[in-house]
């Protein structure tokens, strides 16, 4: 098994004890990743609105922070920044209770909101390239500790969209756009939103079923243009995986969030914790686990198609148990069917869409007629 893409899965009961046995089972491939650093840099899921269930468990921090320290890291920096300045980044990270939890290990944690000069651009050509924290563009050893979510710009978010909380606030919302219509709304408010938008979101996933029938349907202008900003967003996201290039992935999936992720979904248990050393692999059997097929993720497709790791589920090895055994059939977004048809290149990230993603049900009937 040298050499082969290695990605442990463990379903279990206690939360800290799966993502301690998951990060067991790559611990050889973890120590190389982390020794070589001798510190890493954590990167955790902040649900901008403080909700626990929506955000990293203070034991999968725990748990990763052990297996961290285990694997020769002498230093540990906890990361991020926020949108919704409601609720401040350290604010966010007491409440969640990871300074309690991390008390007594070297640990250090970092809010980017208040290093207003930490940031670096990105290259992107012709377009402005986001703002990312420049430490964690020279961190040697940084790790995703993300939750599983649905999501309304990248069908899923999981290690890799989850970097996003090391862009600049204001590039972040340019990157996620219409996915996130909650951020800087007061908290109190969510839970009436979540419960409209999962009405909506019925709504919206019956008609565009509707108008799929019979093998077609021609896109609206909304949503062509709506298409655009997600390849555009998608390119940019494909872009900052490249430029971050993280040593270890764990998808926490003892609470994530199903439908209108990644803000306004409601509450999902999938009992299963992803680990390993590539990003893009953890992902693909992330989204396999979730009932997507990781290739038509557009994001898990570019990844590999850009050399960022592997989304063949043929060419992953899985440690623990096999992920089918624990597959699960969620809840998908309301546009989910519309933004599975985002094309992306290896090239540029994301490629325009000039042509019609579905051709219209009546041209479909007249080619058919023709050619009896």
């Amino acid at each position: 098994m040298d050499g082969a893409i290695k990605v442990a899965v463990v379903q279990g009961d206690r939360r800290r004890g799966a993502v301690a046995q998951a990060l067991a089972l790559i611990a050889d491939d973890a120590r190389d990743a982390v020794g070589r650093a001798g510190e890493a840099m954590i990167v955790p899921t902040l649900d901008e609105f403080g909700r626990k269930w929506a955000s990293t468990d203070r034991d999968a921090l725990s748990a990763t922070a052990d297996a961290l320290l285990a694997s020769g890291a002498q230093l540990l920096q906890v990361v991020g920044c926020k949108v919704n300045l409601r609720i401040r980044t350290r604010a966010c990270c007491e409440q969640l209770g990871y300074p309690a939890e991390l008390s007594g290990r070297s640990a250090l944690f970092r809010d980017f909101n208040s290093e207003s000069d930490a940031w670096t651009r990105l290259p992107a050509g012709e377009r402005e390239g986001l703002r990312v924290a420049t430490s964690a563009l020279e961190a040697k050893c940084l790790v995703s500790l993300s939750i599983p979510r649905t999501h309304g710009c990248f069908r899923l978010g999981l290690g890799l969209p989850s970097l996003a909380a090391v862009v600049h606030p204001e590039d972040r919302r340019r990157l996620l756009g219409a996915a996130s219509p909650a951020t800087g709304l007061p908290a109190a408010v969510v839970p009436i939103l979540s419960r409209l938008e999962s009405w909506r979101g019925q709504l919206a996933r019956g008609w565009l079923r509707l108008r799929s029938l019979g093998g077609g349907m021609r896109l609206t202008g909304p949503e062509r243009r709506r298409l655009e900003r997600v390849e555009r967003a998608t390119g940019a996201l494909l872009a900052l995986a490249a430029a971050l290039a993280p040593r270890i992935s764990v998808v926490d999936g003892f609470s994530g969030m199903r439908g209108e992720g990644p803000d306004l979904g409601s509450r999902l248990r999938l009992g299963t914790v992803i680990a390993g050393t590539d990003p893009v692999a953890v992902d693909a059997v992330a989204a396999a686990i979730m009932g997507f097929d990781p290739l038509d993720v557009p994001y898990l497709r570019g990844a590999q198609a850009m050399g960022l790791g592997v989304a063949d589920l043929a060419a992953i090895t899985i440690v623990g148990e096999p992920w089918s055994q624990v597959r699960r059939k969620c809840r998908r977004h309301s546009l989910d069917r519309l933004l599975r048809l985002v094309s992306v290149s290896s090239e540029s990230g994301a490629a325009p869409g000039s042509k019609p993603h579905f051709v219209s049900r009546r041209r479909f009937k007249t080619r058919r007629s023709l050619r009896s």
